[in-house]
């Protein structure tokens, strides 16, 4: 399928707009959890100026995956209320929209013929692929999921890059020893490098802790962007902007996981009354940047988006893999092993 031409006017509106408008799917890219479609407005015709201006998530077909209805159920209920009317831009509107059977049996049609491209052929031909750990997971059949989750798409006018991250835990694991010199986050990085296992959103090459220093460690901040903001160039303006404009932000985030901070071993292996969905949900959000190029050198951060903040479920033995993984990192040392990595906490004892 040939992407949509139309004009574009993204607003936080449009979601609620769409709800009713017959949309075409067009693939656009894929989480463990979730695949993300921008969309075209087939009809009516008053709603075609709105193509492009969403994006749709719909989830695969996997027991961790929970229905379109209640996501947004538990958005609404756990998620809205943390962030208060201070910190309500931070989230992005969403709309739930029933699909038709057509478009379900085409998107999953779609997604097969695709685990059938070779991957050398996508800059060759520019066919669409999916990653190889991707492939062979498809959507629910339509007797069982009628919904998706509507969302305004960040890439619009004016806007020339979307920069995603992920944050991860912006403050230290319950159960880590002291005088560790890993955090969370890089104890975990240094296991899955050292394992050779495939690197996850979370693994961006800079600390967590690093994203939040103050402007007397600029060198650490610039450092850490380095790795977000995809050209260096007016990485200094870039700095500038993130200081004041995603920090805060940030800080919001890391004063939510102290305060759902129930999340070390022994939280896990007595699990009772403690609420996990929205204190993993926390620390695996994303942060999305939506920037311009400046009329000066370098860039400005036009918008600051989380996503991914869907609660976390505890079925399936989530709670004994989040158990066993941090038993893992005390019990192999990784809380102390530094090779290889920069973690914030290694620099402070040097």
């Amino acid at each position: 399928m040939s992407s949509p031409t139309h004009a574009r006017c993204p607003s936080p509106s449009c979601p609620s707009a769409l709800k009713e408008a017959t949309l075409q799917l067009y693939y656009l890219a894929e989480g463990a959890a979730n695949i993300i479609y921008t969309v075209s407005v087939v009809s009516p015709e008053s709603l075609k100026h709105h193509s492009r201006c969403c994006i749709m998530r719909l989830r695969k077909d996997l027991s961790f995956t929970k229905p379109a209805q209640e996501v947004m159920s538990d958005f609404k209920s756990a998620v809205l209320p943390l962030f208060g009317d201070e910190y309500r831009t931070l989230l992005m509107e969403q709309a739930l929209y029933r699909l038709s059977e057509e478009m379900a049996q085409k998107a999953n049609q779609e997604l097969r013929e695709m685990d059938q491209v070779d991957e050398a052929a996508v800059s060759a031909e520019g066919k669409k692929v999916r990653h190889a750990h991707r492939r062979h997971i498809y959507l629910p059949s339509y007797q069982v999921e009628q919904y998706g989750i509507l969302m305004q798409n960040l890439q619009g006018p004016g806007i020339d890059w979307l920069v995603e991250f992920k944050p991860k835990w912006l403050v230290q694991s319950p159960s880590a020893p002291s005088g560790a010199r890993n955090c969370r986050t890089c104890a975990l990085n240094a296991l899955r490098r050292k394992d050779g296992k495939h690197k996850g959103r979370g693994d961006s090459g800079f600390c967590p802790f690093d994203l939040l220093v103050g402007p007397e460690q600029g060198d650490v901040l610039t450092r850490a962007l380095k790795n977000i903001w995809p050209l260096h160039k007016g990485i200094d303006k870039f700095v500038a902007e993130f200081t004041t404009k995603v920090q805060p932000a940030l800080r919001h985030l890391q004063k939510l996981e102290q305060e759902h901070g129930s999340v070390g071993l022994n939280d896990f292996l007595s699990p009772d009354g403690k609420d996990f969905g929205v204190a993993m949900a926390l620390r695996d959000c994303s942060v999305f940047l939506a920037l311009r190029r400046s009329i000066t050198e370098g860039v400005d951060v036009v918008d600051v988006k989380f996503a991914d903040l869907d609660l976390k479920t505890t079925e399936g033995g989530k709670v004994q893999k989040w158990a066993a993984m941090e038993q893992e990192l005390l019990d192999g040392g990784w809380y102390y092993n530094s090779e290889g990595l920069d973690c914030s906490l290694s620099r402070a004892k040097r």
